[in-house]
């Protein structure tokens, strides 16, 4: 995407560079005048006025932290009270919970608008993700805490419950802070709280829940801020990579290749067209054609209607700017607050930046080229705008088109595939058969495989000729279930006693089915096989149901082309 971003750039300089020619010192100027401006733009979003894009994300997060926070600071005062009154932990309930239900749902929209953002999922927004999704389960660790210490009056259970409690509230208080550094004191503290736990039997799986997600959280704090460490590779395996990937992308089945050819297609027309009836305007005509096209369709229908709605809006107001008296005053008195409401909502609606951009650009081609009239700028514009994403949008539906449901299926076998390899992966290091690095690439690649997944999911859900059918709701049900598969491997990771509650014979069964069922789901292979005995409700258990859950909703719909 950042390499599309580039050439994107380079095809409107290069749009504009054809418009007209220019004499010798004319063109001199206007490069000088580019990269004057482009180190400006550098020096002030780095040096004067730092954009840090995903920092709603992280205090998003960071403020869920703080509600926990306050939850636990209310339950340890009424597990310190004397007596059990039902009222005051009704009020308990009433009050904390819905707020902090609120903030998680807050916090996932804005994490969401920033990994569906154009361009890859940065680290950070992947880590947001996480320790959203960290806060929500030790919501939900508290809420079983909270209910086992309203229902019992055993001293032994209120006062383990007591410790924990105050060991966990200036964990959450710190994981609420908007720093990066992390106390080397965490960890003993997280000791104390699970041996706490363990007094308990009640409590011991919860406060284990609890221990194990603050984990996790410490961990995501203690990279948050930091760049992303260099894979250490030797050469030839980093060289090995990129051939693949390099081939990989140049694959007829590759979308990038695909969109490579598609827009240069496209915009040797687009440029011939506007060499062949050249007007002062014909440009946008270009520009908007390689900004419009994207290597999907979904994404090119939506980024299609975006612009044009967004350029027929502004061209209203740009037209409307006609009754401005041209001086200098009146258009610094405008330009300023065009660009501070254009870039600002840049990042939450591609179409109200379109909508400011085009009264912007209507204004400086006044400002460049004085005697043009606002109207005329602006019908133009909307005019090749039109035309620039028609041609986008038919292009894509006509040149070597890539219907998104049939990917998202192929996405769904390769999720389906790296789940079955971080399976294997666990009870190979549980069994102490793998190092643990192993299991870290494993759940990366998972992970990296359900987010491409839910990716496809959201542009097949975008296209225009998509219906309602069976067919994607299998898809997008098929897709939660293998997120809360994932967890269930995740937690299972964190769950050294599985392997002692079912036995070590048990436990090699489970051992060979887990990943064995989901490899053979992703390859449509029909039949699980017999289950392995778990302890019900184990996280054993919880993982067979998964599987058995994956394998109804795919034999109802099955797989096409994975």
């Amino acid at each position: 995407m950042r390499a599309q971003a580039v050439g994107n750039v380079l095809t409107v300089v290069l749009a504009l560079a054809v418009d007209r020619p220019l004499s010798p010192s004319a063109a001199l100027a206007l490069f000088a005048a580019f990269l004057v401006g482009g180190a400006w733009a550098t020096v002030l979003t780095i040096g004067i006025w730092r954009i840090y894009p995903n920092r709603p994300a992280t205090r998003a997060v960071a403020e869920n932290w703080r509600r926990l926070a306050a939850l636990a600071r209310d339950l340890i005062d009424l597990t310190a009270a004397d007596g059990v009154d039902a009222s005051r932990w009704e009020a308990h309930a009433r009050g904390h919970r819905r707020t902090v239900r609120d903030g998680l749902e807050d916090a996932r929209a804005v994490i969401m608008a920033s990994v569906r953002s154009p361009g890859p999922v940065s680290p950070e927004s992947a880590r947001a993700l996480l320790g959203l999704e960290a806060a929500e389960q030790v919501f939900g660790a508290l809420i079983a805490l909270s209910d086992r210490l309203e229902s019992t009056r055993d001293p032994v259970l209120r006062g383990a419950g007591l410790r924990v409690l105050r060991r966990l509230r200036p964990s959450l208080v710190l994981l609420g802070q908007d720093l990066g550094h992390v106390s080397d004191r965490v960890e003993p503290s997280l000791v104390r709280m699970q041996a706490d736990g363990e007094e308990a039997p009640a409590l011991e799986r919860i406060v284990k829940v609890l221990v194990d997600r603050l984990r996790l959280a410490f961990g995501l704090k203690r990279e948050q801020g930091r760049p992303d460490p260099p894979e250490r590779r030797s050469r030839s395996a980093a060289l090995k990579q990129r051939l693949q990937q390099l081939r990989g992308t140049l694959s007829w089945d590759s979308a990038i290749l695909r969109h490579a050819i598609r827009a240069a297609v496209l915009i040797m027309a687009a440029v011939a067209v506007t060499l062949a009836w050249w007007t002062p305007y014909a440009h946008w005509l270009t520009i908007t054609v390689a900004l419009t096209m994207q290597p999907y369709f979904a994404a090119t229908w939506q980024r299609a209607l975006e612009r044009i709605g967004g350029t027929v809006l502004g061209a209203a107001i740009g037209g409307g700017l006609a009754f401005v008296p041209p001086t200098p005053l009146n258009h610094a008195a405008l330009l300023i607050p065009l660009c501070i409401l254009g870039f600002s909502v840049r990042q939450v609606s591609y179409g109200a930046y379109i909508a400011c951009l085009t009264p912007l650009t209507v204004l400086l081609f006044e400002v460049a080229e004085p005697g043009h009239s606002e109207w005329t700028v602006a019908a133009w514009r909307t005019f090749y705008t039109i035309g620039g994403g028609g041609l986008a949008v038919l292009a894509c539906m006509v040149l070597w088109p890539s219907w998104e449901p049939d990917r998202t299926e192929g996405e769904l076998a390769r999720a389906l595939k790296a789940h079955s390899d971080y399976a294997r992966a666990v009870f190979d290091v549980l069994s102490g058969d793998a190092p643990p690095r192993r299991l870290d690439e494993a759940r990366r690649q998972a992970g990296l495989a359900s987010n491409n997944l839910e990716a496809s999911l959201s542009r097949a859900l975008q296209e225009p000729r998509r219906r309602r059918s069976r067919r994607l709701e299998t898809l997008l049900a098929a897709d939660a279930a293998l997120r809360r598969l994932g967890g269930g491997v995740l937690a299972l990771h964190f769950d050294p006693a599985a392997r002692t509650d079912v036995g070590e014979e048990t436990w090699q069964a489970w051992r060979r089915w887990l990943p064995a069922a989901l490899a053979g789901l992703a390859e449509r292979r029909s039949g699980l096989g017999r289950r392995p005995e778990a302890p019900p409700t184990s996280t054993l258990d919880r993982l067979g149901r998964g599987v058995e859950l994956l394998d109804r909703l795919l034999t109802r719909q099955p797989l096409q082309g994975g």
